[in-house]
């Protein structure tokens, strides 16, 4: 084998191996960011998002079982089968996570202000494996006529609400699916 094969064949391997992790690289950013806009996003109750996540799940097992089965060297046995369209519905169900909450960050109708009323309770929401905030504080959203309940910390709270302070003042970028609550300031009403 010469030097030029040996290269080229060692090239198309490093290429595609760094394509790969830069995809999955991007991939799982994407996850991270979209779930960190979740915190902070409230949906109409009549966003179907589980139908989304199944159907999109469906679609893609579809997909991904349709070619399988036009390839030549695919095993059809049932077996394979399954594996190849479970692998599909994980992939199209993972992929639309959070769809809706990123559409609320990213195209906004406008930005809105609103008075809110609030209420603080202790311990705040669960941030899975970081543990539980400190505290919460619910907002109410005229958007969605909905409560969310997002972390605050302790020292903030101590620093920002003083006594007779009632009201929240709210600004939000709101669409016609959900808001996302950019900050919030605690007033007196």
């Amino acid at each position: 084998m010469s030097n030029s094969t040996y290269f080229k064949d060692n090239f198309r391997k490093w290429f595609t191996a760094a394509v790969v992790y830069i995809l999955l690289g991007g991939w799982c950013w994407y996850m991270l960011w979209a779930s960190s806009i979740s915190h902070n996003t409230v949906l109409k109750k009549s966003v179907p998002e589980w139908k989304t996540y199944i159907l999109s799940g469906l679609f893609m097992g579809v997909i991904i079982l349709a070619l399988a089965c036009c390839r030549g060297t695919f095993n059809k046995n049932v077996k394979s089968l399954f594996n190849a369209f479970s692998g599909g519905f994980i992939l199209g169900f993972v992929l639309s996570l959070n769809c809706y909450d990123v559409y609320v960050y990213l195209f906004p109708d406008k930005v809105i202000g609103y008075e809110s009323e609030y209420e603080v309770v202790f311990p705040g929401p669960s941030r899975g494996k970081h543990g539980q905030c400190e505290a919460g504080i619910w907002l109410k959203d005229p958007n969605t006529s909905r409560w969310k309940q997002l972390c605050i910390n302790k020292e903030y709270l101590h620093s920002h609400r003083k006594q007779g302070m009632t009201g929240v003042w709210v600004t939000a970028r709101v669409n016609n699916i959900g808001s996302y609550i950019v900050k919030y300031e605690f007033i007196y009403r």
